[in-house]
């Protein structure tokens, strides 16, 4: 992994760890009030806000370490050449839905206009969802900076889900067999 993609990891775990904690004070200080008899007007559409954005950035982050559902078993049964020409169509059309994502996203930004979440007047819509085109924008640059590994992989047949599951497996039979000599894991 590159300089570049191992800190576009980094970051992106720290962005989406600290909206995950700022959604948990969010609707613990929302649970808190509404059980004193005193609700918050404005909880509700931050939460909705902050889950969204995290949905977001842990969809950037998956791609980023190449988590998302797929279909390695196929595509890792095909003979090399066919292998290519999948993996190569399959990136393409990756690439071009995200654009086409983004580009969407940008474009709504506009009909926004002057308008504000409704609780909470200070924050603008078009600051809510920026999140749309940014996080397209950062799932194709991980898309890219994950590319050559991936397509080494697919070169060398080598299905990183298998190998995964063969690691796991070996670490799950090294604390067994550490567990029955009576050491400690």
């Amino acid at each position: 992994m590159s300089r570049l993609a191992r800190w576009l990891d980094i970051a992106l775990q720290a962005v989406t760890l600290f909206l995950l904690i700022v959604l948990t004070g969010v609707v613990l200080l929302g649970v808190s009030f509404r059980y004193s008899g005193n609700s918050l007007i404005w909880y509700d559409e931050i939460a909705s806000v902050l889950l969204a954005w995290i949905t977001f950035s842990g969809a950037a982050l998956a791609t980023m370490r190449n988590a998302h559902l797929g279909f390695s078993g196929l595509l890792f049964a095909l003979p090399r050449p066919s292998r290519t020409i999948l993996f190569a169509l399959v990136e393409l059309i990756f690439l071009v839905v995200f654009v086409v994502i983004g580009w969407g996203g940008w474009a709504i930004l506009d009909i926004f206009g002057n308008e504000t979440l409704i609780s909470v007047r200070f924050i603008p819509r078009d600051f809510v969802q920026a999140i749309l085109p940014v996080s397209a924008g950062l799932i194709i640059l991980a898309r890219i900076l994950t590319l050559p590994e991936r397509y080494r992989d697919v070169q060398e047949g080598l299905d990183p889900e298998q190998r995964e599951i063969e690691t796991e497996i070996a670490r799950a039979e090294t604390e067994l067999n550490a567990m029955r000599a009576g050491e400690p894991k």
